[in-house]
């Protein structure tokens, strides 16, 4: 007790390193407090059942209440396995007092198809399993009952783990087909066929229909992709289309014939003449993981460019439908309510669909044709290129342009102030078709980013033409029988003025002056210059 009601095998350790003088190991009695203070639960053993045949043991569970209502409203589902073959039975409620109701449909149907009987049935104790007319329904049919423990369900573990795989299985379904929750339901129903077509670790590899039949699976062509494009035959009118597009998600009880969903008209139709188109989901996954797999390796490195020679651009090159098998009509699949009419379908669709497509971006890039440039991003470009006469006499020309306007005066840089650069943009144009008659176009340009505002400027402002007006302006043209006239203002850009002082480094090649900093400063705009633009710099003012 001194030692914290310590454990019997860390007092053992004690008295063997011999720091308990006069204590020698012994047991320990029973202790109230150590128990009351130490209780933990029992291990949970495997349980096995020994059942020698189909339906000795039977296993039982309901899921729900889903927050997410089917299209036929239900919340719950049913299970019930056959511990022997392991095959299952699945069906959906909207309420939990449904179940001795189904339970009584589904055991004369199984008990009159096989020849036998079910002697124990194991499920935990929920009311609907615990109510007197369930309990006295078992009692006359000579039904053992097995019960779970209060909040044990370990001890009911093959249910439980079927509604494990059950609902792994919908969610994977249902995100492949990019439907939305309220398809649960039917994606359990097909679930449930699906697994007891699939390899059981109980039944040795072997499927629960073969365990249950004695006969083994052999056709699995009749299966589809859950939430597949499929498209039945109709008949209407001579010229209407004979097939409507629905989507997969069954199978009919007791019909050789597909349940669809019919997004168009809201409800399941079932039919037998049956197109389907699978490829359009296998494509639609494979195309997903393309589109991630290039913007990782985009990401990762950038795409070498084919080495191939450029070659330059003249200008003046202008399913039938499968039937099901016997065998796989003795399976009574569950039987799903009609769909409620609803008032409107929100099919949800990945939403990976609406990712721009960029597999084929690089392989565009390399089809297009290259044209060849051979416009100087520079001055000194320009001057040592082999059309240096040209585009000397174009900055020439500019120049000669930019004095008649007087845009600026050669002065000395004050104190304080920074001259923002300038730049030459040079441009061809063609004047006809051809390659000899090209003209030769220099624009000096100053650097505009590097204005500040509040120092260089205060405000930018620039009036730009509505199409709404142009076409006010063309009606009243043709309404009054008026003649239209169309001018254009050369270099309107150097009208204006300037209501700020700006100073401009000299442009590059035509520098004059001898004093220590000269700069130019500005009296009317230079292109890319920020400033506000007035409405009467092009005359339209007096044009009115």
């Amino acid at each position: 007790m001194r030692l914290g009601h310590a454990g019997e095998k860390a007092l053992q350790g004690l008295v063997k390193q011999g720091l308990l003088k006069g204590a020698k190991a012994c047991k320990l009695e029973f202790c109230e407090h150590c128990v009351l203070g130490k209780q933990t639960r029992v291990k949970f053993g495997t349980a096995i059942h020994h059942t020698k045949g189909i339906l000795d043991y039977v296993h039982t569970d309901v899921w729900g209440p889903s927050k997410n209502a089917s299209w036929g409203g239900s919340h719950y589902f049913v299970s019930f396995v056959d511990d022997f073959s392991r095959r299952i039975w699945v069906y959906t409620m909207k309420r939990k007092d449904e179940v001795l109701k189904i339970f009584l449909k589904w055991k004369k149907m199984i008990e009159t198809q096989s020849g036998r009987k079910i002697k124990t049935l194991r499920s935990d104790n929920g009311g609907e399993y615990k109510s007197d007319p369930f309990l006295k329904v078992c009692q006359d049919e000579g039904i053992v009952r097995h019960f779970t423990v209060r909040e044990t369900p370990q001890q009911n573990g093959v249910a439980e783990r079927m509604n494990r795989t059950l609902l792994e299985k919908v969610r994977c379904m249902l995100s492949n087909a990019g439907l939305g929750k309220a398809f649960w339901a039917e994606a359990i129903t097909y679930a449930s066929h699906l697994i007891n077509r699939l390899p059981a670790a109980a039944n040795e590899g072997k499927t629960p229909m073969e365990v249950w039949s004695g006969k083994p699976c052999t056709d699995y062509k009749y299966l589809h992709i859950f939430g597949c494009p499929a498209y039945y035959h109709v008949r209407e009118s001579k010229l209407d289309p004979r097939a409507k597009k629905a989507l997969f998600m069954g199978f009919s009880t007791g019909v050789k014939g597909y349940r669809l969903w019919c997004p168009d008209e809201k409800k399941i139709v079932v039919s037998r003449d049956v197109t389907f188109d699978e490829a359009a989901m296998v494509n639609q996954n494979k195309h997903e993981g393309e589109i991630e797999a290039t913007k990782t390796m985009s990401s990762s490195k950038q795409v070498e460019l084919l080495k191939t020679p450029v070659v330059p651009v003249r200008s003046d090159i202008t399913d039938t439908s499968p039937t099901v098998d016997s065998d796989e009509d003795e399976e009574e699949a569950p039987t799903q309510e009609p769909p409620q009419q609803q008032d409107s379908i929100a099919i949800r669709r990945s939403r990976r669909e609406i990712r721009k497509p960029v597999r084929f971006t690089d392989i565009v890039a390399y089809a297009l044709p290259v044209i060849e440039d051979d416009i100087p991003s520079a001055y000194k470009e320009a001057v040592r290129s082999s059309e240096s006469v040209e585009w000397k006499k174009s900055m020439d020309e500019e120049m000669k342009s930019l004095h008649k306007n007087e845009t600026w005066e050669l002065v000395q840089l004050p104190k304080g102030k920074k001259a923002i650069g300038c730049k030459w943009v040079y441009a061809k144009k063609m004047e006809s078709l051809g390659k000899d008659n090209v003209r030769f176009k220099a624009r000096l340009v100053a650097k505009g980013y590097a204005q500040k505002e509040g120092i260089d400027y205060n405000e930018v402002f620039s009036p730009v033409v509505k199409h709404s007006s142009i076409r006010i302006l063309l009606a009243l043209v043709a309404q009054f029988d008026l003649e239209l006239a169309q001018l254009d203002v050369k270099t309107a850009f150097l009208h204006g003025d300037l209501e700020e002082e700006i100073y401009m480094s000299q442009p590059e090649g035509f520098k004059v002056g001898t004093a220590e900093n000269p700069a130019d400063m500005l009296t009317k705009p230079v292109s890319l210059l920020k400033f506000k633009h007035c409405l009467d710099l092009i005359g339209i003012c007096q044009i009115c």
